[in-house]
Formats: C-alpha cells, sequence, structure tokens
C-alpha cells in the first residue's frame, strides 16, 4: 500500500521554518528531556521529521527507532544521519506509526510536533498506540505547542492566535486537521502516565512550548 506523503511540498523547509516561527524554541524542545536517554535504552520516535531528537539520542548511546509516513522527510533526515557520522546507527521506517509494534517494549517513545497533526479522535488512537509500545518504568515523552490554561485572556488570545497560524499554514500544505491545543499532562495522565516532568520554552516571556514527560506504571 502506497503511504500518503502530505509533506511533499513544505518537507524540504519544514526544519527551517519551524526554527524561524518559534525563535529557536522548537529544536530546543525537542530534546529538552534527552537526559533521562541513557546508553543501550531503546527509543521510539514517532514522526521524526528531519530527525533533531533521533540523532542527538543515537549520539548518546541509545537504540533509535525512528518512523515517519512522510519519506520526503526521512529523505532529509537520511541526509543528516550522513553528515552526523554516528556511531550508532538509527533504524529508519518509512510507516504509519498505528503500523509499529514491538512486544519487548521501549525504554522512551517520544512524540515531538507529530500528535498535532490528527484531529482529536485520531490523536487519542495515535497516543494511546504510542503509550502501549512503553515498557512498564518507561516513560513517554511529548514536545508541543503548550496549552494555555493557565493565564489571562490576552495571554489565551495570543496563545491560540499563535497555534491557529501555524495549525492554518499546515493545513493548506499538509492537509493537517486544524484543532484547539491539546492538553498532554491531562491525556497522559487519564493513560495511567505519572507527570514527571514539563519544560517550558517562552517567546517575549509566554510559554508557548512545553515538553512534557510522563512515567508508565
Amino acid at each position: 500500500m502506497q503511504l500518503k506523503d502530505g509533506y511533499r511540498l513544505m518537507g524540504f523547509s519544514y526544519e527551517a521554518t519551524g526554527l524561524l516561527y518559534s525563535f529557536g524554541r522548537i529544536p530546543k524542545c525537542k530534546v529538552a528531556m534527552l537526559d533521562h536517554v541513557n546508553k543501550g535504552d531503546r527509543i521510539l520516535i514517532a514522526g521524526v521529521g528531519h530527525g533533531t531528537e533521533a540523532i542527538a539520542a543515537a549520539r548518546k548511546g541509545a537504540d533509535v527507532t525512528a518512523v515517519d509516513i512522510s519519506e520526503t522527510m526521512l529523505r532529509h533526515m537520511r541526509k543528516k544521519i550522513d553528515r552526523a557520522g554516528l556511531k550508532h546507527p538509527i533504524c529508519l521506517k518509512n510507516n504509519d506509526i498505528l503500523n509499529v509494534t514491538d512486544e519487548t517494549g521501549f525504554n522512551m517513545v517520544f512524540a515531538n510536533f507529530f500528535l498535532n497533526v490528527f484531529s482529536e479522535e485520531k490523536m487519542m488512537t495515535i497516543l494511546t498506540h504510542l503509550t502501549s509500545l512503553v515498557k512498564p518504568g518507561g516513560y513517554m515523552v511529548i514536545g508541543d505547542f503548550a496549552h494555555p490554561k493557565n493565564g489571562g485572556l490576552l495571554y489565551k488570545a495570543f496563545q491560540n492566535i499563535y497555534w491557529y497560524i501555524a495549525a492554518t499554514l499546515y493545513w493548506l500544505t499538509a492537509d493537517n486537521a486544524v484543532h484547539p491545543i491539546y492538553d498532554y499532562p491531562a491525556l497522559l495522565s487519564k493513560l495511567g502516565f505519572e507527570i514527571t516532568g514539563t519544560r517550558f520554552f517562552t517567546i517575549l516571556g509566554m510559554k508557548n512550548y512545553w515538553s512534557v514527560i510522563g512515567k508508565k506504571a
């Protein structure tokens, strides 16, 4: 079955666009929880894009599996891997993440700027699947736009406008869903994870991005 590649148009500029739009915060958000990665850990990265966190995890000696449905994204990632000269190879899979299974389980599963692509129903299906791939005692990490649940009306308005500009761009160019900002800590808690850390990345003093890590019982 041929996989849908929604990033044929914007795939080449995905990393640069995110860097500019976030004033450098998105790349930092993607690697924020890598201090939890140990040598030999089995890591799964869903919707890996150009592979920022995958390459950084491999440099730490982790056993990294990176999945993306977009061959365009993986083509750019392969170029980055070639330039990186990694000692630990990365397993790349061009597949729908819902097709990825593993009986052993992963120490950490990352979903950075990936779940926001989907409608709420599809997102919950994917998040539930991803959390099932985390082994007991392992971690689920989500980096994304921060939910504006704290703050006044102007703060919430800015956060939502900032998100919807990006969401609309990728709806027009990649057919991504447009929806409200997801509250990932609340969703992980409902799925039985203990939230053990949240790191925010700010623009003009406002918490625009967060990296959330939850531990599986």
